[in-house]
This record gives structure tokens, C-alpha cells and sequence, in this order.
């Protein structure tokens, strides 16, 4: 595989591996992604939702431009959702088409329960599953709207772009759970730095913007990085098993929800509720938001955990961050666009997307501009 050289110097500073990720973590959606800089002329920016100073700005560029990102077709990128493990898949397939790789196929195809032909990446995810980068669950579901967590992000990149070892250094937080190899690979690359307090964290999930980064790296290895022994961890955490959903004790919840749907009337209602009628006007104004920005959906779901839509193969907090997804918005944004409207009972414009609470029927009503194409 050809290696490519890195952009340009200001390029190489905006990614430079020790200096950028030791002290801020990957997959948190960070004041510095957006810091100011000292440039004076205007640079054409691929997607509208990015500034000029947008610190990988170079690099979205270039991968929009090799034809590995599309964007979605508002003209955003949504650098900070949350990435999903069907997006992973369309990504690295093509970047692997731009740079000539093909995937050994090691195993048969059998077709997960919650895959069909329908799914618009249906064929990505079924050559990643018959190259063994991707797995089924105990229930036989490849979970394709789950967010891809940075453990099985080393292992596609590291098996992709054939990454070698070239220094046996590991996080503490990586041993003992299946993926030191393709960790040490990742690192010993210059590819990932870690977190601050020198930990990985192999469940936790990351951004569109920050795959994007990494599968840059992987592409354009740079031949003199010289990797470093890591230090022990400050933050000792203890190992999940690989299927469970990453949790982050400050990641908002939804009111509530721990509540079952026939436990409704516990909800505290908004001054003036009169049943029936207040969903229908909050209706009516969501319908004006949806002529007036072009939403093509309109969806609706309980916020009863318990309810048997929600099981160990697809939770609540799932549905939230795929719901999250189709709003082009972030999860924390989401949940507490959520909680406004539960508090306030009025329906929440945001940039992409507009919702409010049925109070009746314990849902969500949400709608936004839903697509495919990233």
C-alpha cells in the first residue's frame, strides 16, 4: 500500500499526534475543535456546519475530496454525532476503494436478524462481517445502529491498513480485553495518543469528525514517529465486556424514564394542560416548523424503558442516540432538547430538528431531515 504524505505543515500541527490528543480525549466534543486561530485569509470549507478554523478542517477536506466522506445532503458534516457502526462501515469501504485494498474473506456470510437488503449499507457491512471485523451479538444481531465503540475502530483499521507493531507498549486499561494487539498497533503508528490520563477506553464511542482523523492517520502513517513507553494509568478503569454500551456517569438522561408508561400521570404537567388539546396545538405549530424547513419524517417513542420495544440487543439509550443520529444533532443535545420539552411542554426548534412531549401517550414526536448519505 502506498503511503501518503501528510498535507501541509499547518496540517501537521493541527494533528500532531502527542501534542493534540494528550491532553484532550478523542471522542469528547471539546471547545478546541472550534478555537480561534491566527489565519487572516478565507479558506473554502467543505460543509457548512464547519469554520474556517475548525481544527481538522484539512483533513475532512481532503477525505471529501478523495470521495471518502459525502456529507449529508443539507450540506453538513455533523462532525461531532456520535458515529455509528453502519457509517463506520461505508467509510472505511471507501477508503479502502481509494487506496486499492481488498479484504481477505476469512469466514461465510450469515445474515444477522436485524440486517436486511433494505438497510442502504447492506453490502459494506456484509464484506467487513466476511472479513471478521465485524461481529453478531449473543442474539445474532449485528446491531448496525449502534455506536461503534474505539475498541473495534483499532481492530478495522489495524486489520484495513495491515498496521504492524512496532513497539510493545500498552494502556492499562487495554489488557485483558482481546484487543492489545490491534491497540499497540494504533499507537506504535502515531495513530491514537489516548486519553490524558493515559487510559483508551476500548467501549466508549467516538464522533463522525474523530474516525474521520483516524482513518487519516492509518492512511498516512508517518515513516519517523518514534512511540514512547505510556505511563501507568491515573485512572484505573475496570474492563466491560465488548457488547456492552458504553456509559458516561455526566451523559444526560431522559425524566422520567424510569418510570413505566402506565405511571404517566406522575409527569408533572405544564401550567394550563388540558389533555388531548395540548398535544394537538403543539402539533399543529410542529407541522408549520416541518413545511417551513422541509422535514420529511415524523416519528414518535416511549420513554417507558421497560417497554418491550427496548431489550439487551436494542435499549433506550440506543434508540436515543440513532433518533440523535436523524436529527443531526448530538445525544447530549438531544436529551436535553428532550428534558426542555418535558419541562416546559412546548415544542423545541433546533437547527435540524423539532420535537415535543405527548404527555398522554408518553412519547416523543420528533422530526427532522433523515438520510443516508455521509
Amino acid at each position: 500500500m502506498n503511503k501518503k504524505k501528510i498535507l501541509a505543515v499547518t496540517l501537521a500541527t493541527a494533528i500532531a499526534f502527542p501534542t493534540l490528543t494528550a491532553v484532550t480525549p478523542y471522542n469528547t466534543v471539546s471547545n478546541h475543535v472550534y478555537a480561534q486561530t491566527t489565519q487572516t485569509t478565507q479558506v473554502k470549507v467543505p460543509f457548512k456546519d464547519l469554520s474556517s478554523s475548525y481544527v481538522y478542517l484539512d483533513i475532512i477536506k481532503e477525505m471529501k475530496e478523495k470521495g471518502i466522506i459525502h456529507g449529508y445532503e443539507d450540506g453538513t458534516f455533523r462532525p461531532n454525532v456520535t458515529l455509528s457502526r453502519q457509517h463506520a462501515a461505508v467509510l472505511i469501504v471507501r477508503a479502502m476503494k481509494v487506496n486499492g485494498i481488498e479484504l481477505e474473506k476469512v469466514r461465510e456470510f450469515v445474515q444477522p436478524k436485524d440486517l436486511t437488503t433494505k438497510n442502504p449499507y447492506y453490502q459494506e457491512i456484509k464484506l467487513l462481517m466476511e472479513a471478521g471485523l465485524f461481529d453478531t451479538d449473543k442474539n445474532g444481531n449485528i446491531n448496525p445502529s449502534k455506536p461503534l465503540t474505539r475498541g473495534d475502530m483499532a481492530k478495522i483499521l489495524t486489520k484495513v491498513f495491515d498496521l504492524k507493531v512496532k513497539a510493545d507498549y500498552i494502556f492499562d486499561d487495554v489488557v485483558g480485553t482481546g484487543y492489545e494487539e490491534y491497540i499497540k498497533a494504533l499507537y506504535s503508528n502515531g495513530v491514537t495518543t489516548g486519553f490524558e490520563n493515559y487510559t483508551y477506553r476500548v467501549n466508549e464511542s467516538l464522533t463522525r469528525a474523530h474516525y474521520a482523523v483516524f482513518m487519516y492517520r492509518a492512511m498516512n502513517l508517518d515513516p519517523n514517529f518514534n512511540p514512547q513507553p505510556i505511563p501507568p494509568s491515573k485512572e484505573q478503569q475496570p474492563n466491560k465486556p465488548k457488547e456492552d454500551t458504553p456509559k458516561n456517569p455526566s451523559t444526560p438522561t431522559v425524566k422520567y424514564s424510569d418510570l413505566k408508561s402506565t405511571q404517566k400521570d406522575k409527569v408533572p404537567k405544564p401550567a394550563g394542560y388540558v389533555a388531548g388539546e395540548h398535544e394537538r396545538k403543539n402539533n399543529e405549530e410542529m407541522q408549520k416548523v416541518i413545511a417551513e424547513k422541509g422535514y420529511g419524517y415524523v416519528s414518535s417513542f416511549t420513554i417507558d424503558k421497560t417497554s418491550a420495544i427496548y431489550d439487551s440487543s436494542f435499549t433506550f439509550e440506543d434508540k436515543l442516540r440513532l433518533s440523535a443520529e436523524h436529527a443531526g444533532t448530538t445525544y447530549e443535545e438531544f436529551v436535553n432538547a428532550i428534558n426542555w420539552a418535558i419541562d416546559t411542554g412546548k415544542v423545541y426548534k433546533g437547527n435540524t430538528f423539532v420535537l415535543y412531549f405527548d404527555y398522554q401517550n408518553f412519547l416523543v414526536v420528533v422530526s427532522a431531515v433523515r438520510n443516508h448519505t455521509i
